[in-house]
């Protein structure tokens, strides 16, 4: 005799199989876990993204209020943006970004490098804090090969 599953235990026996594999979306830095068919092969793994609207938001954690988001932007390789003029007045900038590809992102101002990082798969979601003596230049780079693809978020605190 076969034993009887009443649809709402089939809902959840299908609802626990389909959430059990997969990428993980919440936390960027988490590696996707690996999911296993019911034929007991494995899942092939998430494919790093090829565009930098596939990459993870760069922003982590809720902004505090009051905060302002001075540029939002994406794109690959190497290219350069200006800052509003009230960045410059304020305290600091916080920079979020996500990026993918072989080599290094960096963030440069006249020369000189605010911050930076490898990237990789993509999925590493990362922030840097630049205070007001690092700010005077509003004109930035974002230095990287052709081959990486970026992300980026830069945000004023409240009340700069």
């Amino acid at each position: 005799m076969k034993p009887f599953l009443p649809a709402v235990g089939l809902s959840a026996l299908v609802l626990v199989s389909a959430c059990s594999g997969g990428a993980t979306a919440t936390h960027a830095t988490t590696p996707p876990a690996k999911a296993t068919t019911g034929t007991g092969a494995t899942a092939s793994p998430v494919q790093t993204p090829t565009k930098p609207d596939r990459l993870p938001s760069p922003v982590q954690s809720p902004l505090p209020v009051g905060s302002r988001t001075l540029y939002t932007g994406s794109g690959h390789g190497t290219r350069a943006f200006t800052l509003p003029a009230s960045a410059g007045k304020a305290s600091s900038v916080t920079v979020m970004w996500t990026c993918a590809g072989p080599s290094k992102f960096d963030i440069t101002a006249a020369g000189h490098t605010l911050a930076g990082s490898q990237c990789g798969d993509g999925t590493g979601a990362f922030s840097a804090k630049i205070p007001h003596a690092n700010v005077h230049e509003l004109v930035w780079k974002f230095s990287a090969d052709d081959s990486v693809i970026w992300r980026i978020v830069v945000t004023q605190p409240p009340g700069s």
